[in-house]
């Protein structure tokens, strides 16, 4: 019999932990199966005939919020041109929810229900001696009856499991991410989340994790993201591994879902003197209405959570996201507005407003009509309306998202925002983005895309238009966040002031003694290197010291990071 898996991304650089794990059990089973990876992207046809290629008996497909509409067209234009195939799918997406998916896709046969590791090995030992699937594997009988509908299935023991990655190496050169678990459960019970339906946390033993992780740094594993819904659970539990991978001389990023009122004050030392660049947090807030916190059996403390994240960020050694999600119960516009001003008061490197997706199978789906919720029917369930947000404030919000993923989100003009937030916006964040928005739709910049130089100069159109009163400041500052976040570049809008400039310059770099005070180990090239990787500009504006006084700034180029300092010409 022959066995094909086929994991669907959504994006190339994308690896489909569930589907790699579920092929490496089954050879750990003694099963003979084929493995094969595509995306969303991939022409319907030619994933038909990369699949057909197989001339598979089963085929086995996952299928999640992201993909559920192509899968099942896949599947029927399977079943069209392999009749006899059995096709068997898996995911969140249809293992909640099994009843459904057999309606809306007749080319299926069974459904794993659950995680499916075991599951889906025994549907096929059972296949190959003809017997009916087992427990948790949903199906329809010969008279078209659905059997073994019923809870989703958990593998109790992790330690079972082998190390989910067959060719790490391919993986590596191929550019991709890769993802981990060492837990899997989730204690909480949001309302709107899958992952709190199995409460029972089950965690691989730590041994087991050690040698996984290290076989991800061995290979040179750019990033590993782990998927446990919350890592930091408990902390005798997570914190020596994170330890070893902090203690490791490798160049590999883990990046962790953590939750951040939930940290220690031993937790918060140990991640100080976590070398740059090792950890990336993702940390989610959702809202900081009590309210709204209860209603959708979310249990968070926002001052500890605040002093946390806003402990982390000193550090400046880790990547910290943050989420927001809008469209949540007793959420309105004024209670939204003061989740975001909470949230971006603490200035993360990165800060996601989302919009509530209503999920098969999720708590808050039975609970619309009495949160007035109107939302997407088929994937992605984006939440439309709802009792306290009108469809036209969550449009506006969509659109407010867009504007602030293309300008705070790129890291690149800080300090301007700050600025243009602080003195024409009293320190109000969501109306400078609220004001933004509005402009940028006046304007027909929604939906086009804007590349991170255009926004400099919608930015500088902006507050000639907005806040006049603020033009020459603001000049300064958007000079000196290129100056120090991009490379060479020097958009003519802006006042540059090289070739003034220039004699002071070259007198600097030919004064050996006085360079040498901020690089030690200095040794003349080229011109053409200096005036490229290590410019000198003159500002009026420093983070230091605010408007006023004359500042030359040096820029180095010559890194992966751009640094900058203060010299005396």
């Amino acid at each position: 019999m022959n066995i094909l898996l086929v994991a669907i991304n959504s994006k190339y650089v994308h690896t489909a932990l569930g589907m790699h794990s579920i092929y490496r059990y089954c050879q750990k089973q003694n099963i003979i199966l084929e493995f094969c990876e595509g995306t969303i992207q991939t022409p319907l046809l030619a994933a038909l005939a990369e699949i057909t290629g197989y001339n598979p008996d089963v085929v086995g497909i996952n299928v999640h919020i992201w993909n559920k509409n192509y899968v099942f067209e896949l599947a029927g234009l399977i079943r069209q041109v392999l009749p006899k195939v059995k096709i068997v799918f898996g995911g969140p997406e249809v293992g909640f929810t099994a009843s459904d998916s057999f309606a809306e896709c007749p080319a299926v046969d069974f459904i794993v229900q659950g995680e499916g590791e075991e599951v889906f090995a025994q549907l096929v030992k059972n296949l190959e001696m003809g017997e009916n699937a087992p427990k948790f594997v949903a199906y329809r009988d010969a008279s078209g009856q659905l059997q073994n509908i019923g809870e989703p299935t958990v593998v109790k023991d992790l330690s079972v499991l082998p190390f989910p990655y067959e060719n790490l190496e391919k993986i590596v050169s191929e550019h991709k991410i890769t993802y981990y678990e060492c837990t899997r459960g989730c204690p909480f019970s949001c309302s709107y989340c899958l992952s709190g339906i199995s409460h029972a946390v089950r965690r691989r033993p730590i041994e087991i994790v050690i040698k996984d992780l290290d076989k991800f740094m061995a290979a040179g594993v750019p990033l590993v993201k782990f998927v446990d819904r919350t890592y930091n659970l408990d902390e005798s539990y997570f914190l020596p591994i994170m330890q070893h991978l902090a203690a490791a001389n490798t160049k590999t990023t883990f990046h962790f879902e953590l939750k951040a009122d939930l940290l220690s004050e031993n937790v918060l030392n140990f991640l100080k003197t976590v070398p740059k660049h090792r950890f990336q947090l993702e940390i989610g807030v959702q809202t900081t209405n009590p309210k709204t916190l209860k209603a959708i059996g979310r249990q968070d403390y926002w001052e500890k959570l605040a002093f946390n994240v806003d402990k982390i960020l000193s550090f400046a050694n880790m990547h910290v996201h943050l989420d927001l999600i809008a469209g949540l119960p007793y959420e309105d516009l004024a209670s939204f507005k003061k989740s975001f001003n909470d949230v971006y008061t603490l200035q993360a490197n990165m800060l996601q407003l989302g919009f509530l997706k209503v999920l098969k199978g999720a708590l808050i789906g039975r609970q619309k009509k009495e949160y007035g919720m109107l939302y997407m029917e088929q994937p992605p369930y984006e939440i439309l309306q709802t009792k306290y947000l009108s469809y036209e404030e969550l449009r506006f919000l969509k659109i407010l998202e867009d504007v602030f993923d293309h300008t705070y989100n790129t890291g690149k003009y800080v300090h301007t925002l700050q600025y243009l937030i602080a003195a024409g916006y009293k320190k109000d964040a969501f109306a400078f983005y609220a004001a933004l928005t509005k402009w940028w739709v006046a304007k027909g910049l929604y939906p086009q895309g804007h590349n991170v130089k255009d926004i400099a100069l919608l930015l500088l159109s902006f507050v000639k238009e907005k806040n006049s009163d603020l033009l020459e400041v603001v000049q300064e500052i958007l000079r000196f966040d290129i100056f120090v976040g991009q490379a060479n570049w020097r958009p003519e809008e802006l006042n540059w002031h090289t070739d003034l400039m220039k004699e002071q310059v070259l007198e600097f770099w030919r004064n050996i003694e006085k360079v040498q005070k901020y690089f030690p180990e200095y040794e003349f090239t080229t011109w053409r290197k200096l005036r490229k990787y290590l410019p000198i500009e003159s500002f009026k504006w420093t983070p230091e010291t605010g408007y006023g006084q004359e500042h030359f700034i040096l820029a180095d180029y010559t890194g992966k990071e751009i640094i900058y300092m203060e010299v005396e010409l």
